[in-house]
């Protein structure tokens, strides 16, 4: 195995390490969150708050001003 080799099966296992920490480290008002059972919203009937900026921002973004979001 060549010095390139092993830097590039570092780099690999290195990249995934950090997607692994990402996922398992997620904030509760993110993304990642919003799908799963433990979110509030979505047991409760109520709105997601990370979709709901996400879709503020992009409405802003391309300058609308306005959201079908509520707040």
């Amino acid at each position: 195995m060549s010095p390139i080799d092993v830097i590039i099966v570092l780099a690999v296992v290195a990249v995934t390490v950090l997607c692994v920490r990402a996922v398992v480290s997620g904030k509760a008002d993110g993304c990642s969150t919003c799908g799963e059972t433990g979110c509030s919203a979505r047991n409760g009937g109520g709105r997601c708050k990370a979709a709901d900026d996400m879709l503020r921002r992009a409405n802003e973004a391309f300058g609308s001003g306005q959201s079908s979001a509520k707040p």
